[in-house]
């Protein structure tokens, strides 16, 4: 009899051993920090009536609110106001609640007033890196369904060696992973379809509500959505820093495919390649490198053909600029097309030119698919990686230590059971 009521305890202790760090784990809430850019005197980028801080915070308190709505997440916000913090403040408060992510919210521009779409910054160092790229991926998918310009998830390094992004910096001192989301650009007109509404600020919001839950394979209830599922990309652990690509395209070749001087048309083919980070935008001159035209989309392809329209009073003289994914621009060689009429025969008979017609315009077709190699030679796998999760790993440790310490009591228990029996033989 109390043979068994030993082992009853024995297997009650196994079982009290395996289940309660599982629930300890699966009770523990993600902790995310929202962080509205700028605030109070620090007004961040201003266009056309817009003002940044004012837009972050509208974006923010809607990410707030369709955020909290997950179960097992905790959501805080740096202001909720227009108040102004130092970015050391910023993330001490995210330090202080042991946030699992610190987002901070910005709208970008550009001096130039030329560039457009969306882009995600991040840490180029360890876990930093590894968490914020697989973060940056999430949100961008979310903007994909927008229609924003895909600029990409990438690093900055100042003069020290040390990320350039104050609030990175900050964050990464106090053990925090942070992500700068640049939404788009506030002086592009391609972008301003995307943040001149109220509304359309709000659902900025809840697209970066929608990825940070994705990210953190969160579900609601009262939203009917579950990312339990969601195959976030996984990303080698760097062993150094991953520094910014700051040098020109590799490749950059332009050829005249055809010259149809009567309709003043060129078709042009333009080669170029960036072996490092790929290609962003391409933009045309017809003078030489004067003026050039509004950047235009990369396509996926390394070369492809496109039509430019030559305008009235212009002699083509063409050179090309092609722009990798930081933004850095590599010229092609010049091509001149001798004996261009200035003005076509259409237009000879007509004496009316029209504003839109003295507009180049541009179309393209792919000819080959994009073999642009992996930045910086970081692994992308997905979650099918042969990589265990980290609490998956701490499961079998303490599954370990449980068998380890089932095996003690075992041994303890035999060698009373043993004891007992010798002791009622020496009595008998």
């Amino acid at each position: 009899m109390k043979k068994r009521i030993f082992l009853f305890l024995l297997i009650f202790t196994f079982f009290a051993f395996f289940m309660t760090p599982v629930t300890i784990r699966a009770d523990e809430p993600v902790i995310v920090v929202i962080d509205p850019g700028h605030g109070g005197e620090n007004l961040g980028a201003r266009y056309n009536g817009y003002i940044e801080k004012e837009m972050n915070l509208t974006v923010a308190q809607a990410m707030y609110d369709e955020l909290s709505q997950y179960d097992g997440i905790q959501v805080y916000m740096t202001r909720e106001s227009d108040a102004e913090l130092t970015l050391a403040e910023r993330a001490e408060y995210a330090a202080g609640v042991n946030a699992d992510l610190l987002i901070s919210l910005h709208f970008n521009a550009s001096e130039s007033h030329t560039f457009y779409g969306s882009e995600v910054w991040i840490s180029a160092f360890g876990e930093n890196y590894q968490e914020g790229y697989a973060f940056g991926e999430a949100v961008l998918d979310q903007f994909d369904t927008l229609g924003t310009y895909r600029k990409g998830v990438k690093t900055r390094l100042g003069d020290d060696g040390e990320d350039y992004y104050g609030i990175i910096r900050e964050a990464r001192a106090r053990n925090v992973t942070a992500a700068i989301i640049e939404h788009c650009y506030m002086d592009h007109d391609f972008d301003k379809s995307f943040y001149n509404t109220t509304e359309k600020l709000k659902h900025l919001g809840r697209l970066d509500a929608t990825a940070t839950a994705r990210y953190f394979g969160l579900s609601s209830e009262s939203l009917g959505v579950d990312y339990s599922d969601y195959k976030k990309v996984m990303v080698e652990l760097p062993s150094s820093a991953v520094k910014p690509d700051l040098t020109p395209p590799d490749i950059c070749y332009l050829e005249l495919e055809e010259s149809d001087k009567d309709n003043r048309t060129l078709k042009l083919r333009l080669s170029a390649e960036d072996y490092d980070s790929g290609m962003l935008y391409y933009s045309y001159s017809l003078d030489g490198g004067e003026t050039f035209a509004t950047l235009r989309e990369w396509p996926d392809a390394d070369t492809f053909q496109f039509i430019v329209e030559v305008p009235n009073g212009i002699s083509p003289h063409v050179v090309i600029n092609a722009y990798n994914k930081y933004d850095v621009y590599a010229t092609s060689n010049a091509i001149t097309i001798e004996g261009f009429p200035l003005v076509s025969k259409t237009e000879q008979e007509s004496a009316v030119v029209t504003e839109s017609e003295s507009e180049a315009t541009i179309t393209e077709t792919t000819e080959e698919e994009s073999t642009i190699e992996v930045w910086e030679e970081v692994i992308i796998t997905t979650e099918n990686s042969t990589e265990p999760d980290r609490s998956f790993t701490t499961f079998l440790i303490i599954c370990g230590i449980c068998l380890g310490s089932l095996f003690i009591l075992l041994i303890i228990g035999y060698s009373y059971l043993s004891h007992q029996k010798k002791k009622r033989r020496r009595k008998f």
